[in-house]
């Protein structure tokens, strides 16, 4: 079995496709577009549900684990609910899926990826590649896409400011195509998952008070699967301070479409085969709790 290291853009955008085709009747795979450096972007829908969830991941090429876990997820998910299978005996995933769909996108920044895992001869363009050899960063360190921008931050929130110049909002093909896919389906939640040390569900505190209950709910369920911390994202103070976490895509998912919005930061080991399908594992419960809390609320 191949390790993130192993692994290509190719190889996650082909296993997408061609889960696509051998489960047909129940996923439809769709390119939302294409990244500076011309890598398209795929996803993976699975199930037949009318409304639909975003499971997002690979915003930084640093992160590709998570972007591996959230592919392999993915396939996995597509198994169980042809062959009918309920998950930790709660989760009837089938039954689930044709409520909610999933809409998965495992890699926002191929760009960066291959940036990490081959280095920046990878970069097509000759004006971007050279423009990244001169920041003199290390390759399995750069955060970036191929024009060295920070996608997780580039998007049109209400706190998002301009801090370089060609650096306004949406200004990155990466955010652009979340942003039409996000107004075209609109959806009932969005989980960005990250690859961090702890885990931590950040749940968007919204003004209106029913709406901001009901995040604060979901984000609850969320955190008992996790077993991890629920902090809130402090959006105006943060942007008050100056940080760079403002411009974020759980900020403008909130503030556009007006629907809970998650980010889930969590321990992610290029360890045993185990330890790796057992973070699938559980990485797959949180969007399978999200879908049917909804029922629930």
């Amino acid at each position: 079995m191949d390790t993130v290291q192993d692994k290509t853009y190719e190889a996650i955008y082909y296993s997408l496709w061609e889960a696509a085709r051998r489960y047909s009747s129940f996923t439809q795979f769709r390119v939302i577009g294409k990244s500076h450096d011309d890598r398209m972007i795929p996803m993976l829908e699975i199930g037949q549900g009318d409304a639909c969830i975003f499971c997002v991941a690979g915003f930084s090429g640093t992160d590709g684990q998570m972007t591996d876990r959230l592919t392999r997820m993915a396939l996995e998910l597509c198994r169980i609910y042809e062959c009918n299978w309920t998950v930790d005996e709660l989760y009837e995933v089938k039954k689930l899926l044709d409520q909610t769909r999933l809409c998965i996108i495992p890699v926002v920044n191929p760009d960066g990826y291959e940036i990490c895992r081959k280095g920046y001869n990878t970069v097509r363009n000759p004006i971007f590649r050279q423009m990244l050899k001169m920041q003199d960063v290390p390759c399995d360190e750069f955060e970036g896409n191929a024009r060295g921008m920070d996608t997780a931050r580039n998007f049109p929130t209400t706190f998002c400011s301009r801090k370089k110049i060609h650096q306004q909002p949406a200004s990155e093909n990466e955010t652009r195509a979340l942003i039409r896919i996000f107004q075209e389906y609109g959806g009932r939640g969005l989980l960005v998952f990250c690859g961090y040390g702890k885990k931590v569900v950040y749940y968007r505190r919204d003004q209106n008070f029913s709406t901001g209950q009901r995040c604060y709910r979901l984000a609850r369920h969320l955190k008992k699967c996790t077993r991890g911390k629920l902090e809130q994202l402090a959006i105006e103070r943060e942007a008050q301070n100056g940080r760079r976490s403002t411009g974020r895509p759980e900020q403008y998912y909130g503030e556009m479409i007006r629907q809970p919005a998650f980010r889930i930061e969590l321990p992610v080991n290029s360890g045993n085969k185990e330890e790796e399908e057992r973070e699938i594992r559980d990485l797959m419960l949180l969007p399978l709790e999200y879908i049917y809390s909804l029922v629930q609320l």
